[in-house]
């Protein structure tokens, strides 16, 4: 997805997990991210310049950490 396209609020769904090599995030959100799950973005992670965000899993609450380019829009 577009980096200036991901904005609070907006529905995606999870696709080609990367690494998580060198992100500076809690364990709890490394933990939770999930390939193929949808849900909302909550906001940007916040020393990642705008390329990571937070977003809650549909269904189970969890929030995980993604970069924009694991991120697809869905209606």
């Amino acid at each position: 997805m577009d980096e200036r396209k991901v904005k609070t609020g907006l529905r995606v769904r999870t696709v080609n997990l990367g690494t998580t090599k060198g992100m500076l995030i809690a364990d709890r959100h490394i933990l939770a991210r999930c390939n193929g799950i949808t849900g909302t973005v909550l906001q940007y992670v916040p020393g990642h310049g705008g390329d990571m965000w937070f977003v809650e899993h549909d269904g189970t609450g969890e929030i995980g950490a993604y970069c924009f380019d694991e991120l697809e829009a869905v209606e």
